[in-house]
């Protein structure tokens, strides 16, 4: 028992004289910049639109605030639908940063956000548009063949499916019109499902 003691130390003291020493060192985070009064903002883009993505009903809103000194603003909507997650809703600016904002869309609907500075002086007021999801998938399609002097229209409406596991369908109407002599020269109709 004493001579597996001694080994048991052995080992003990042969692993502590193993492990390095290492010096840590904490140092402090940089302190918060000093903000000063914005006179002025520019917020990017100017006229701020989006879609709900098929099958949401909620979503996001995103755009950009600029300033050219370091500043604190407060950014607020005209309707309650469209929330901000910044605490009281303010937002620190760096100088000469394009500063991303991000917003939640409760449902589709229009506003517009207003950002003020820590004087509560109106910087800006954009408008916002947050359209609902499609339902449906438009387009058409014009030709002109010069060689035969014929001119083609085509519309296609289709479609917007909600889920990727979902099959898609589209229906397209088409005619072509002889230049020459005013005629209509070809028609056609086409569905198609895509899955």
């Amino acid at each position: 028992m004493k001579r597996i003691l001694s080994t048991i130390f052995l080992l003990a003291s042969y692993a502590s004289a193993q492990v390095p020493n290492f010096n840590i060192q904490i140092t402090p985070a940089p302190p918060p910049p000093q903000v000063a009064v914005a006179q002025k903002i520019l917020v990017q883009p100017q006229r701020i639109e989006s879609r709900l993505n098929s099958g949401y009903t909620t979503g996001g809103l995103t755009f950009t605030l600029f300033s050219e000194i370091a500043t604190e603003v407060r950014i607020t909507s005209s309707d309650p639908r469209l929330v901000f997650r910044y605490t009281n809703n303010k937002v620190i600016l760096p100088a000469y940063v394009l500063q991303n904002i991000n917003a939640v869309v409760l449902e589709a609907h229009s506003g517009h956000i207003t950002v003020t500075n820590s004087e509560e002086r109106v910087l800006a007021v954009v408008p916002y548009t947050v359209e609902p999801a499609k339902k449906f998938s438009q387009g058409a399609y014009i030709n002109y063949s010069p060689l035969a002097n014929t001119a083609g229209l085509t519309y296609s409406i289709g479609s917007a499916g909600t889920s990727p596991l979902q099959p898609n369908w589209s229906l397209n109407v088409g005619i072509g019109v002889g230049l020459t002599s005013p005629s209509i020269d070809s028609a056609n109709i086409g569905v198609s499902v895509r899955w």
